[in-house]
């Protein structure tokens, strides 16, 4: 589990679960889902020494299901959403040379869930283990913080609701470069 603070324009990546929250800013849990199965009764005692509420049991099971489609739910603390990413998998690769096998391009391709849980000072995104999702905007945040020039576009998110904007978006955008390589893997296949 990585834990991130983000406050204005500084990101820091803190070690362990803090026992309050920072003054400013809010905190990013980003977990793979196998370590959130293990980690989640301290997650739990920590919302709820954040935020005064923790997640309801059913919405555990949400963030822990692999299997589960795309949806969202709320509560009178956070919302929750459960995005299904498709995206493709390592052998991806593969899509860019034309493949005789018609059916061979549709199993390079994987769909899984990442969970996010929205409070108003904490997000806690739950990944399956080979997303890089959580990787790419840890780096890409921290490359933010680094960079001099400040733009709208490379401000950090504001808000646990606008980061978990961000990763959406981003996932939506891979849609769009998957699509592109099948639809090549389809025109070779059509000739």
């Amino acid at each position: 589990m990585r834990i991130f603070h983000i406050a204005g324009d500084q990101f820091s990546e803190l070690t362990e679960l803090p026992d309050t929250l920072p003054d400013r800013g809010y905190l990013w849990l980003g977990s793979a889902r196998p370590e959130f199965r293990e980690k989640a009764a301290p997650v739990q005692a920590a919302l709820q020494r954040w935020t005064g509420g923790q997640l309801v049991d059913l919405h555990i099971s949400d963030l822990l299901n692999d299997q589960l489609p795309s949806h969202f739910d709320d509560t009178s603390w956070y919302d929750l959403l459960v995005f299904r990413r498709l995206a493709a998998n390592a052998a991806a690769a593969a899509l860019e040379t034309p493949m005789r096998d018609g059916l061979r391009p549709l199993a390079l391709i994987d769909t899984s869930p990442v969970g996010f849980a929205v409070f108003d000072r904490v997000l806690l995104t739950v990944h399956p283990n080979d997303c890089l999702v959580r990787e790419f905007f840890a780096q890409r945040l921290q490359q933010q913080t680094v960079g001099s020039e400040v733009r709208a576009s490379n401000r950090l998110p504001p808000s646990p609701a606008d980061l978990m904007l961000r990763m959406v978006n981003h996932m939506v955008d891979s849609y769009l470069e998957l699509r592109r390589a099948l639809t090549k893997q389809l025109d070779a296949l059509q000739q």
